[in-house]
């Protein structure tokens, strides 16, 4: 499989990102799992203490809503064997520029142009050589977007999907 038929896969919520390992060799495993949309059921709170027309409220909003969770039973790991650049920001403080940026994908995004690749000769020493060839190798930015985290790795080697 490859990561943008995983994109696919992991359905119509972002994954939730289980763990991220960063290895001696500049080697990085992402384990995400596909979200899972439960319903409520007998788990609508009790708010009763809060008076009858706050708790009615409450409860009318609740009941339109549905938690989602991680999947357990659907995770997949996302390996880098070398990368150049990777960085993790909480979604909640995540602006993309749609103007300046050209990414392919739901979740799992490939990026055909973004701030970060314009800003990687500035902070590495990779870079594109006089014949149009590129050092280490032709460069991607991935861009793995979960719940609660946006997860940008920049390689030369494409990654690996292991079930």
């Amino acid at each position: 499989m490859i990561f943008e038929e995983l994109d696919q896969i992991i359905g119509d919520h972002a994954p939730f990102l289980v763990s991220l390992e960063d290895g001696v060799r500049e080697e990085l495993r992402l384990v995400i799992a596909a979200a899972e949309v439960r319903d409520l059921g007998a788990d609508v709170p009790d708010f009763s203490d809060m008076g009858e027309a706050t708790n009615k409220s409450l409860q009318e909003i609740l009941a339109k809503t549905r938690p989602i969770e991680a999947d357990e039973r659907r995770q997949y790991e996302i390996y880098f064997q070398d990368y150049i650049l990777y960085q993790v920001r909480d979604e909640s403080y995540c602006s993309f520029d749609d103007h300046e940026e050209i990414r392919h994908g739901r979740y799992l995004i490939t990026f055909e142009k973004s701030k970060l690749l314009s800003y990687l000769s500035g902070v590495t020493d990779v870079g594109q050589l006089r014949d149009g060839s590129f050092y280490p190798g032709k460069w991607t930015h991935y861009g793995i977007y979960t719940q609660n985290h946006v997860i940008d790795v920049i390689s030369h080697v494409p990654p690996e999907i292991l079930p």
